[in-house]
């Protein structure tokens, strides 16, 4: 069984998989961020609930951000402290990659979009197979912004808190726009497994979340 582990927005949710299949999970939404009280508590009543011990584990999966600094930590530090313990591997997966794994369409392209502050967001760009198609990035949102060509060979499906900003400033005609929706634990299984098969480990004493904070916005122009 593999671990996963969602930290990056309100929601925080776990879930257990297994090749490739999420078999259980839990989740917890509440608007001021109540990981660090309840994810350990996920955590050990997801292993209660299906009859597992922690040394059943093979591996731990996390989400590794962008998204909430505090929520990225506490997830990302209980995955590295249950790996350490049990010296099993450690496999990260991009937070918006992790979101548009649930909304992959036919001849659609997922725009997976996390609020961040003003007029920015977390952007990310994903096919009908959910393959990267640009990677997670913080973005000005500006009128014009979707005309660029990855946006207009398909048709774009918006998902993410950062979905209505992005309709208020620049909206696509004929898109589909769901900012109610949340990156969750079970969706990372495919992503994981393939990872755990294929070896590709995170090193657990250096790995850090992705917060992109190297990134500096400019300021967003004055509306007329």
């Amino acid at each position: 069984m593999i671990l996963l582990i969602e930290t990056s927005t309100t929601q925080c949710s776990v879930g257990l998989s297994q090749q490739g299949i999420c078999v259980s999970s839990l989740s917890v939404n509440e608007a001021q961020y109540a990981h660090a009280e309840v994810l350990h508590v996920l955590i050990t009543q997801l292993l209660d609930q299906e009859g597992i011990q922690p040394q059943d584990l093979v591996a731990v999966g996390v989400s590794k951000g962008p998204g909430s600094y505090t929520g990225l930590r506490i997830g990302v530090s209980a995955a590295k402290g249950l790996c350490f313990a049990l010296q099993i591997p450690l496999i990260s997966m991009d937070t918006l990659a992790v979101l548009a794994q649930e909304y992959v369409r036919p001849e659609t392209r997922t725009v997976a979009v996390l609020d961040a502050r003003r007029d920015e967001v977390y952007l990310g760009v994903y096919d009908a197979q959910g393959n990267t198609l640009m990677d997670p990035q913080p973005q000005v949102i500006v009128p014009g912004y979707f005309q660029k060509s990855i946006f207009l060979q398909e048709k774009l499906l918006f998902v993410g808190s950062g979905a209505d900003k992005c309709h208020e400033i620049d909206p696509v005609l004929g898109a589909d726009y769901h900012a109610a929706v949340w990156p969750h634990a079970a969706q990372m299984a495919g992503q994981v497994w393939r990872s755990f098969e294929a070896g590709v480990f995170e090193d657990i004493a250096y790995f850090e979340p992705s917060y992109l904070k190297d990134f500096i916005a400019n300021k967003p122009q004055k509306k007329s």
